[in-house]
């Protein structure tokens, strides 16, 4: 009467997407509707992201390609702070980098694993 029942799929879609926005806000990451955003990058997608961590001194000591596609040729003398956490959200539509302090780094150890369990079936424990 008042609007469409939820499938079972969608009740779970829906729980599982307010996990990771809880998630998410513990580690430093905007999650908005079922996108991922951040100040001067185009919004992705929640669905179909991977997540990847690096600390401040591992990253410092490579040139990603994530790095290049944000910031261009200008990687190679960029550096990365090594007091900070590097999370890359990554999904086909784009890659959002988002710089947290390394102190939240539980935070995002379980951020990312629930985001990349959603990605391939496996579902964090009630």
């Amino acid at each position: 009467m008042f609007g469409s029942k939820k499938t079972d799929d969608e009740k779970q879609a829906a729980k599982q997407l307010g996990r990771i926005r809880t998630a998410a806000a513990a580690a430093g990451v905007t999650v908005i509707g079922a996108k991922f955003h951040q100040a001067g990058q185009a919004p992705i997608p929640v669905e179909g992201s991977t997540v990847t961590i690096e600390l401040g001194e591992t990253a410092r000591k490579r040139i990603t390609a994530t790095r290049v596609a944000l910031i261009g040729i200008f990687a190679v003398w960029a550096k990365k702070d090594e007091s900070k956490l590097y999370i890359t959200v990554e999904h086909p539509d784009g890659v959002i980098l988002y710089p947290v302090a390394a102190r939240k780094e539980p935070q995002a150890r379980v951020f990312a694993t629930i985001v990349n369990g959603h990605t391939t079936g496996i579902t964090a424990a009630e």
